[in-house]
């Protein structure tokens, strides 16, 4: 009796060191299969991703007859493989942001979507204050203009469109997926067609200025005194002759009202909605400074002609007679 209950214990035991081998090797067959599997979708995952960056590029670079705005959002949105892309344009005279163009599989009519001000301090804002791209859930909604509401997303990028040494816009690209895992190759594609653009703007904005420049100069060539004065848009820059002095935002937008006003008083008021479009912290101590500074830049690029003259308690103007 106790050499069968031995036999039946050591043929139980010798039947689950079977089964245990067996599935040992079981697991590492289905980790070999798994695992290439997986190498195998990061592969298709990669190779799509690579033919969505060129059909991207093409698509940009060969739509040159439709607006440039559309088409970062087309090409954003196919390298990307987003479901939306909205294009907010930045206000330079105050900083706040409006949605000017989008690419989405759903109706989205962004002309009713409202502007983000500084004071909201929302996502474009932050996005072009900070200057880095930010990935956010659609839980994280404290930061959120009101429109996003319009949209459905499981993520958004937000990324800032910077030219030169400033913020011109803000793109959002609305993900239904989680980012995580391929958030880094997102990135550097989005960067590549975001570059794109940014040529594309610098291109024009030369091309602009050279007109802008005739035509400011045409304006005030009666003059032999100030016949070389003429703006820089794209860098802010004041020109005479063959000097230049770099402005500040402010100054600029101030210098250039007064080339448009061709000689004319610029009231202090003018000037007052012109730094503080939303009549919010007005600051005339501050005002008084930006035209001083504008002043003493313009006396030393044009060597002390004076060529900004003071209406006292109206307002300043460009000293074109």
């Amino acid at each position: 009796m106790n050499l069968e209950i031995f036999i039946l214990i050591l043929f139980l035991l010798s039947s689950t060191l079977f089964l245990l081998i067996a599935l040992i090797m079981t697991s590492k067959n289905n980790k070999k299969i798994t695992k290439g599997k997986n190498i195998l979708e990061n592969m298709l995952s990669k190779y799509s991703a690579s033919n969505r960056v060129i059909d991207s590029i093409e698509m940009f670079l060969s739509s040159k007859d439709e607006n440039s705005d559309i088409r970062l959002c087309d090409s954003l949105r196919l390298v990307a493989n987003a479901k939306s892309v909205i294009y907010s344009e930045m206000n330079k005279s105050d900083g706040s942001f409006k949605p000017k163009a989008k690419s989405s599989s759903n109706e989205i009519i962004i002309e009713n979507f409202e502007t983000e001000y500084v004071d909201n301090k929302s996502l474009a804002v932050i996005t072009g204050i900070e200057g880095t791209a930010k990935i956010l859930n659609n839980e994280e909604s404290d930061i959120f203009p009101k429109w996003f509401e319009k949209i459905e997303f499981e993520t958004v990028i937000s990324v800032p469109i910077i030219g030169g040494f400033e913020t011109i816009g803000c793109v959002y690209i609305f993900m239904e997926n989680n980012t995580e895992k391929n958030i880094d190759e997102i990135l550097k594609n989005i960067w590549i067609i975001t570059n794109l653009f940014i040529k594309t703007k610098n291109e024009t904005s030369i091309n602009n200025f050279e007109m802008k420049e005739f035509v400011e100069n045409s304006n005030i060539e009666n003059n032999d005194q100030i016949s070389g004065l003429a703006l820089d848009e794209n860098l802010e820059l004041l020109r005479f002759n063959n000097k230049e002095i770099s402005l500040s935002n402010s100054e600029y937008l101030i210098m250039k009202k007064l080339v448009d006003k061709n000689g004319e008083v610029l009231p202090y008021e003018e000037i007052e909605n012109l730094l503080w479009p939303s009549r919010i912290g007005i600051n005339k101590s501050a005002m008084r400074l930006h035209i001083h500074r504008l002043r003493d830049k313009s006396n030393s690029v044009s060597e002390n002609q004076n060529m900004i003259k003071t209406v006292r308690g109206k307002g300043i103007f460009l000293d074109i007679s």
